[in-house]
């Protein structure tokens, strides 16, 4: 069983808690989706988010296109409205296809004549009454023309505008009846599924993405703000503003499921570390269960399941946590005596959900 001492060297940050999110205090934090029968309860997370630092930020999309249609002509229909969410490959908007079906015919029936007049080339040429020039030219115009049938076939098949990824319309363009050029852009399609955070980092804090315990950062919604969401780290800028003097940094987020989280929003980022860390977490005395000394049990959730595991954890002589669980954990804070081991249980949230 590992100790856990939140100022020493061994505090193993990134991988616990992009397990579980981090909250303070008694927060109720947000879970993966469990049984209609299972029981609330009050969850803690093993963690002080009191002395990690905060950034403000602003969510993006985690992937956006401008879609636009290859050829031109009338938008015939705008099948989506903003803020519509599409799957991958459904039909966004057409155009009026009836003069790339007409040109479809014509290079058909170019390629049907061409055809035959290879065929007939072939059987003249094999009884030589035809030289070999002339049969070389009728092979070239059957090739020449199945090329302008593909392009034709194509170019029809480009009157359709589908979605290249899963995601939501964030705005239109144009409207319907209107006359599109080729690459205007029609619509703008936003990926939620992964959602971005950027925010500007203190050069002071720059040394900290680095070494062996690399800091992790929880990102929190302004309406949400006791239920934070742990952000990956996605990129930092080599050099910093020269007006800020500051890093320009991209985290990656998974939405809440309760929330509809939108780009363009407000969060509060934390960064956390081990070196910012002065004190040992408290547990809550509601939380433990077959105490003994400075031995006791705690109900343990599993995020994965959202059921509760007893675990052994050993305090101090003043309440705090010594050694049995990791930053991240999620424990029952409260009516620990009603659950049983592998029992199912969910986030209790207050009236309104905030």
């Amino acid at each position: 069983m590992s100790k856990w001492y939140p100022a020493g060297a061994g505090l193993s940050l990134a991988v616990l808690l992009l397990i579980s999110g981090l909250a303070g205090g008694g927060a109720a934090m947000p879970a993966p989706p469990a049984a209609a029968d299972s029981t609330p309860v009050k969850v803690v997370t093993a963690f002080t988010t009191s002395e990690a630092p905060g950034f403000p930020g602003r969510v993006e999309a985690g992937d956006s296109a401008l879609l636009a249609f290859r050829v031109g002509g009338e938008l015939r229909e705008l099948k989506v409205q903003m803020g519509e969410r599409v799957e991958r490959g459904a039909v966004l908007a057409e155009l009026d296809p009836t003069d790339y079906r007409l040109n479809l015919e014509a290079r058909r029936a170019e390629f049907d004549l061409a055809q035959l007049e290879a065929e007939r080339a072939e059987t003249l040429y094999d009884q030589k009454l035809i030289s070999e020039d002339q049969y070389d030219t009728a092979r070239t115009q059957l090739a020449t023309t199945r090329a302008r049938l593909e392009l034709a076939r194509e170019e029809l098949s480009f009157c359709r505008l589908t979605a290249p990824f899963a995601g939501a319309i964030a705005f239109t363009y144009a409207m319907p009846s209107e006359i599109v050029a080729p690459q205007q852009p029609v619509l703008n399609l936003q990926d939620l599924s992964s959602l971005e955070v950027r925010f500007s980092l203190p050069p002071q804090y720059q040394p900290l993405l680095e070494g062996p315990e690399p800091a992790v950062f929880t990102a929190a919604f302004e309406l949400l703000p006791e239920a934070p969401l742990v952000a990956r780290l996605k990129e930092v800028d080599m050099q910093p503003d020269p007006d800020t003097n500051s890093y320009a940094v991209t985290l990656q987020i998974n939405p809440p499921a309760d929330y509809s989280a939108r780009p363009g929003m407000p969060v509060q980022v934390r960064l956390h570390h081990p070196s910012l860390m002065q004190s040992r977490w408290q547990v809550p005395a509601e939380a433990l269960f077959n105490r003994s000394g400075d031995s006791a049990s705690v109900w343990r959730i599993a995020p994965a399941t959202m059921t509760v595991h007893s675990t052994p954890i050993e305090l101090d002589t003043a309440g705090a946590l010594r050694s049995g669980l990791e930053p991240g954990d999620q424990i029952v804070a409260a009516g620990v005596d009603r659950l049983q081991e592998g029992q199912q249980v969910r986030p209790w949230v207050r009236e309104g959900g905030l």
